[in-house]
């Protein structure tokens, strides 16, 4: 589905909303941050190749045992990075400040 320049608007201008909060709100900045630590670790993960790391002594190199601890914990931090953003009503949502759509039945067709 491709958007519209009026929709893509739209969105720009409640990120640009919310995120000028974060200046202001430290639930929000610290939310950001939270982000920040997650796509890291992501992208630590993703890069780590096992063969490479577990080579050698086990007290020569930590790495795995980072790694691990990282990928292990990833579901949860992204579950409770994921709450949070709903908590502070972070998505956007095009159907903002619009009137709920009530559920047609064949009574209110006839009414």
């Amino acid at each position: 589905m491709e958007e519209t320049i009026e929709s893509l608007k739209k969105k720009l201008e409640h990120y640009e909303k919310k995120f000028s909060l974060a200046e202001h709100d430290i639930a929000i900045d610290g939310y950001m941050a939270y982000v920040n630590i997650v796509k890291q670790q992501v992208s630590h993960v993703k890069g780590f190749d096992i063969k490479t790391n577990i080579e050698g002594k086990k007290s020569d190199n930590a790495m795995y045992e980072r790694t691990e601890a990282m990928w292990k914990n990833l579901p949860d931090m992204i579950s409770s990075m994921n709450k949070l953003k709903v908590e502070l009503n972070i998505p956007f949502n095009e159907n903002d400040g619009k009137e709920k759509q009530k559920a047609v039945s064949p009574q209110s067709i006839g009414a």
